[in-house]
């Protein structure tokens, strides 16, 4: 019955077979293409023949199942005759009911319902076509203006009802973009949506000619919805279809569409030369039209391939050279011939891996058919992505490389046999390479290979595996580099006849002068000089004879032996001056100057620097002469001679790589950490910044704890360690008493465990790296910001009165803005500009040159991730204009690439201060279940003053998610070697668990650089830079961040403190850190007990070393104090509730109680404005300090008549100062795990308190040093 009603309703059908038997397996093709070309009008006209044809071929009626096929008949009769579409569609539901009670017959296993079921089917009526003819005159009533909204409802709700009761996917399919290119003009989105729900259908149809059919249906329908060539509708519908000869005809109708009405000399397009449209395009390339270029070469008849061909490869020309990358999924499916199509996707690939966008390549390839150049393309990919440290991305590739394998067999097997093994070797599957050895040995380059196999094997310390295969070598070049790489593994680990039974061997120079090399300096480790020096001169290969005179140099230089040292790099001199080639001659040189420079011989280096002509190399080499300066402490000198080469501006590197060395000398840190700031390119700066810390950590590292293991994840348990017996501390007898407070000596010197550790610090960029997935297709889509829970928290009035979403809305012009939400895998930011269409004219995600721009909101749900990758593009613009801004309850991942907001009027990032805190900024935000892994790269201007909107926030919630999750796990992730600049706050988090922030760089940020908050637990907080912060401090850790370690950071030049530790966080390592020059303290304590603070660098801050305020059990140990304003060490209580720095603070929220005690054991106080300082604290201990010029007391404030006794015992003992008049209990429900663990065992702390103490802090006890400094002034802020 459809078969007919289709071939009778439109003259694009009229291709098909008019034979009803045949109609099944036709069904879709024809229905989908006339719902198309026809739309609104498929069953209507022809419902007669069909009617017509069943009464001619009923039998006489009998019983009830005859008197319904009566009945149904009647019904289509009736529905055909009525003019009215709404009395049609009441026969037709009729004929439906009786359609069904048939069926429900049968399904009691009446044989007479089954007999007249398949009458009717017989004569082409069927639940279907009744169905279909429903949707069709129900669709004839929607094309008239309908004014009731309930009505209009109702009736797209049923539309939806009866094309869900269609029974094949095919029928699904074509009805969905029927009724998505009824409702385009009036309703884009719904279109949208309907042609995504119709192209998750194409998957259930098992028949490909049915499926490419579908395809090609939802393809044509896009240009209905979206008539242009780039809708991203048709390239999905398009890039499914198979094999390469259905694109590209499909690419051809799709053209003709657009190009409708247009006409060549008078002619329709369709019936244009070829050579006329040929020159269309070229006109359209000549004026810098790529899309019209592109549009019309299209249109060539895909029957002249040539002239397509050369058409479409012009374009792709233009394309590529000027980064045109949205119009690649329509290059790669271009071309109907399949030979013409892989070579036009190889170029693609091959210059996107060129470029670096490894990502873009591997999407392209997938439209390459399983052949030798699928494989080999996606084995490349391998090797670049494990270059690059993508470990998964390269397994990926890998697999799919090696599933491809499997299926060839002749020639091709053997081109992707030799990519394979390449590929194995690249990745280190040594195994998997050996596997196919014995393929290898007949491929064409197979020696090569298994040369390249042979010298990993060896490097692998797999010698005997490597030497198995030197028989498959038949000599020549690959012979050379198996036996050199074997022999220089065998040499270097004693075995010297292997070197010299190589050497005999080998027949190239370079080959032989490798081995003869590592041989030389084999030699002369063993004291062997003479012959060492006579192989090392035998060496035919320049580059290799200086190498090898410089290691037995360097030998010579480490057993003293300058003279032989002299004489061996003079003759090293004698040979590169020897050299023809100036630029080896130059590079001989420059190692010259190395080797010179390292052993300290730098007058030498510098006479040698003028032989050298070519200016970068002659730069380099003034580099390495700069870093011994530097490393000897004349860094400004070092920087002044590298200036003075014209190559040096050049590279930035060079002057990085001095600083680095300066900054291994403690007193060059500062001339160090400020020149790094100078250095414009940002990834540069990043890295000389963290080796900088690394540099200033290994200088601080008094305890020798290293770099740590492990994850913040594996010290779960320290938080839950079973409590240790306490060491009973009985209160030592008094020394001296002024009747304010009490000294007393402390037996032996307080210590702390050499067992603790902390996180791995060393972890890099390569974390996250390695991490990555390459991406996989999934579901994602675009929805209104009021359907989805993530959006309430951004739905709530902020204090200008607007919300989170207004600013989204505003640009899109309605109430609830679209945002994109990715349901389900793993999709690229810049993916989703092909993915997702642009509804109301208004593009989501965009694509031009190496710039992906989001212009509205993206959540990522559980279990989907995105990724922002330097492979795919890079910068990432959020659009501060649009409202952008990417919420996470999956996975996001931003890789080695720029992330920056965008303001579209001003096309730049949209800069903040503290005067512009307010105005909105894009941001990102990782919920409840998420993992953020942000490595490498640049994230710029992001975040402003709303509710976690702060620019880069790991969160729990929303609330009303978290309400509905059992067991939701706390956010989480990596966060490693970035630059944050300009943010609202660089990093915020809430309840958030063992997040990483190792290694990154904050600068000019507005309020905080680091601002873990309330409930973060085992954060790791390690060798960071953080400076320039606008409004308040460097890292501050907030409200009950408990457990975590901050580590070898670096903070300086902030408006607040380097470092804080406040409200109430406990159990936190602050070690081998830095900070210099902050207009407030190097680090503060307020209301944080149970800390410790060991080996520490503060000096130079405009306040105190370190202020510690209503806080007890801290612990301050082997610091290096120095230079800071106001004194080294402050210890005080506060009353809160009078000072004014605390008027807004909710006292029930953040609770603290005025009680302070610490110890101090083994610091250096040098030239600060005052020693120990402490007013009001109950007691505190000090042990082994040294102190040196200072300016004021040495102590001060209540300590300060104990000066003179402290100082007496301070080198041979300890010694306890607690409160004469009142010692306090120790406060209740607390707990410190540190003390638990018997890190404070010793310092004479819990001493201080009494345990049948009636108050807890003592300032209600009058004439206590506690009572008349909280109750005084108003308390120190």
């Amino acid at each position: 019955m459809t078969h007919d009603i289709i071939h009778l309703s439109s003259s694009n059908c009229r291709w098909l077979r008019k034979r009803a038997s045949t109609w099944l397996s036709l069904r879709m093709a024809a229905l989908s293409i006339c719902l198309v070309f026809t739309v609104g009008h498929w069953p209507v006209a022809s419902s007669v023949a069909f009617a017509q044809q069943a009464s001619a071929t009923q039998a006489p009626a009998s019983g009830k199942a005859d008197a319904a096929v009566s009945d149904i008949t009647a019904n289509v009769l009736k529905a055909d005759g009525a003019t009215d579409p709404r009395q049609r569609l009441a026969f037709l539901d009729a004929a439906r009911a009786g359609m069904a009670q048939l069926k429900s017959w049968m399904a009691t296993n009446s044989i007479e319902a089954k007999t007249a079921l398949s009458s009717l089917a017989s004569g082409g009526i069927d639940a279907d076509s009744l169905v279909s003819a429903s949707i069709s005159a129900l669709q004839e009533q929607m094309k008239g203006r309908i004014a009731d909204p309930e009505q209009r409802t109702e009736m797209r709700v049923r539309t939806m009802e009866l094309i869900e009761a269609l029974s094949l996917p095919e029928l699904q399919v074509a009805a969905l973009g029927g009724y998505a290119a009824l409702v385009a003009k009036g309703d884009k989105p719904n279109a949208i949506s309907l042609m995504e729900k119709a192209a998750d259908r194409v998957d259930l149809i098992k028949d490909e000619t049915a499926k490419n059919a579908a395809l090609n249906t939802l393809a044509q329908t896009a240009t209905i919805i979206d008539p242009q060539i780039s809708s991203a509708l048709a390239d999905k519908a398009v890039s499914r279809m198979w094999p390469t000869r259905m694109r590209g005809y499909a690419r051809y109708d799709l053209s003709l569409r657009i190009l409708a009405g247009k006409q060549i000399d008078g002619k329709q397009v369709s019936a244009a030369s070829s050579d006329s449209i040929v020159a269309q395009s070229v006109g359209a390339l000549e004026k810098d039209d790529l899309e019209s270029a592109l549009l019309w070469a299209l249109a060539i008849n895909p029957e002249d391939s040539e002239a397509r061909k050369k058409a479409v490869g012009n374009v792709a020309d233009l394309a590529l050279r000027e980064g045109k990358l949205e119009w690649m999924p329509v290059l790669a499916t271009s071309l109907a011939d399949n030979s013409d199509q892989e070579d036009l996707i190889e170029k693609i690939v091959k210059q996107r891996i060129e470029a670096g966008r490894g990502l873009d390549a591997a999407k392209l390839a997938e439209y390459l058919p399983e052949s030798a150049l699928r494989a080999e393309l996606d084995f490349t990919l391998a090797t670049v992505f494990a270059k690059n440290d993508l470990t998964k991305m390269a397994d990926a590739s890998y697999a799919n490389g090696n599933a491809v394998l499997a299926g060839l067999s002749g020639p091709e097997r053997g081109v992707a046999v030799v990519a394979a093994a390449e590929s194995a070797i690249s990745l280190e599957r040594l195994d998997d390479a050996l596997a196919l050895v014995q393929e290898l040995r007949t491929a064409k380059d197979g020696g090569n290979t298994i040369a390249n196999l042979a010298k990993s094997l060896a490097d692998a310390d797999r010698l005997k595996d490597a030497e198995k295969l030197l028989p498959f070598l038949q000599g020549g070049n690959d012979l050379d580099k198996a036996v050199a790489g074997i022999a220089r593994v065998k040499v270097r680990e004693g075995d010297i006849s292997a070197g010299k039974s190589a050497i005999e061997i080998i027949t190239n120079s370079r080959d032989k002068g490798r081995v003869q090399s590592e041989l030389a300096r084999t030699l002369a480790k063993k004291g062997e000089t003479d012959d060492a020096k006579s192989v090392a001169l035998s060496i035919q290969d320049t580059e290799f004879r200086i190498e090898a005179l410089l290691r037995l140099a360097s030998v010579a230089n480490d057993s003293k032996g300058n003279g032989d040292f002299d004489a061996l790099v003079g003759e090293a001199v004698k040979v590169a001056a020897g050299e023809d080639k100036k630029d080896n001659r130059d590079k001989g040189y420059l190692k010259i100057v190395e080797v010179l420079t390292d052993a300290r011989k730098t007058d030498a280096a510098k006479q040698l620097i003028d032989r050298i002509a070519d200016e970068k190399i002659k730069a380099r080499a003034a580099s390495m002469i700069g870093k011994r300066a530097a490393l000897d402490g004349f860094g400004g000198e070092a920087l002044t001679y590298l200036a003075s080469f014209a190559g040096a501006g050049e590279d930035e590197a060079l002057k990085a790589e001095v600083l680095v060395a300066a900054a291994a000398n403690p007193a060059m840190l500062r001339f160090a950490s400020v020149q790094a700031t100078t250095l414009k390119d940002h990834m540069l700066r990043v890295r000389t910044a963290r080796s900088i810390a690394e540099a200033n950590f290994r200088s601080l590292d008094v305890r020798n704890l290293g770099w740590g293991k492990g994850s913040p994840g594996d010290y779960r348990a320290m938080q839950k360690a079973p409590k240790l017996e306490a060491v009973a501390e009985v209160t030592p007898a008094a020394a001296f008493s002024d009747g304010r407070l009490t000294l007393a000596r402390l037996e032996g010197r307080m210590s702390l465990p050499e067992t603790y550790t902390y996180p791995d610090i060393s972890v890099r960029a390569g974390m996250v790296r390695k991490d990555v997935p390459l991406p996989r297709p999934g579901h994602a889509a675009v929805t209104l910001a009021n359907l989805s829970p993530y959006s309430d928290k951004f739905m709530e009035d902020l204090a200008a009165g607007n919300t989170g979403l207004s600013f989204a809305a505003e640009a899109q012009g309605i109430p609830y803005p679209r945002i994109i939400v990715i349901q389900s895998g793993v999709y690229t930011l810049g993916s989703l500009a092909s993915e997702l269409d642009a509804g109301g004219g208004f593009p989501l995600v965009t694509r031009e040159n190496d710039v992906v721009t989001l212009r509205a909101p993206v959540l990522v749900a559980e279990g989907a991730t995105l990724i922002l990758s330097g492979q795919e593009a890079a910068t990432y613009r959020l659009s501060a204009t649009a409202g952008s801004f990417i919420s996470v309850a999956g996975t996001l991942y931003v890789q080695d690439t720029t992330v920056t907001s965008w303001d579209e009027a001003t096309g730049t990032p949209r800069y903040s201060d503290k005067e512009k805190r307010h105005v909105f900024r894009p941001y990102i935000i990782g919920w409840s279940n998420s993992r953020l892994m942000i490595g490498g790269s640049v994230l710029d201007s992001l975040g402003y003053a709303a509710p976690k909107s702060f620019g880069l926030a790991f969160s729990a919630g929303p609330k009303t998610v978290a309400q509905r999750i059992t067991d939701a796990r706390a956010p989480t992730g990596v966060v490693v070697d970035n630059f944050f600049h300009n943010f609202e706050y660089g990093f915020y988090s809430y309840e958030a668990d063992e997040v990483s922030l190792v290694g990154n760089e904050y600068r000019d940020n507005v309020l905080y650089a680091i601002d873990p908050h309330d409930r973060s637990h085992r954060l790791l907080i390690a060798l960071n830079t953080t400076y320039d912060t606008k409004a308040k401090h460097g890292i501050i850790v907030s409200r009950e961040v408990n457990f975590s370690w901050v580590v070898g950071n670096v903070s300086h030049t902030n408006t607040g403190s380097g470092f804080m530790i406040d409200r109430n966080s406990v159990d936190n390592f602050i070690y081998a850190n830095v900070a210099f020059d902050n207009k407030q303290d190097g680090l503060t304590l307020f209301e944080s007990s149970c800390n410790l603070a060991v080996g520490n660098r503060f000096f130079d801050n405009k306040r105190a070393g370190i202020k510690i305020r209503n806080s007890w059990d801290v612990g301050v140990h082997e610091n290096v104090l120095e230079n800071n304003a106001q004194d080294a060490i402050h210890g005080y209580i506060s009353n809160l509730r009078t000072s004014p720095a605390n008027a807004l603070r909710d006292f029930e929220f953040d609770p603290y109680l005025p009680l302070t005690t610490f110890a101090a054991s083994g610091n250096r106080i040098h030239g600060n404005g005052g020693g120990i300082k402490v007013d009001g604290t109950s007691g505190f201990s000090l042990s082994g300090n040294d102190y040196l010029n200072q300016v004021g007391r040495l102590i001060d404030g209540d300590g300060r008549a104990m000066e003179g006794h402290m100082l007496r015992f301070n080198e041979r003992e300890s010694v306890l100062i607690t409160s004469t008049v009142c010692r306090p209990k120790r406060p209740e429900a607390y707990t410190c795990r540190f003390r638990d663990a018997g890190f404070f065992d010793g310092d004479g702390q819990s001493a201080i308190f009494a345990e049948d103490a009636l108050t807890d802090t003592c300032t209600n006890v009058s004439n206590s040093v506690q009572y008349e400094n909280f109750n005084g002034t108003g308390g120190r802020s």
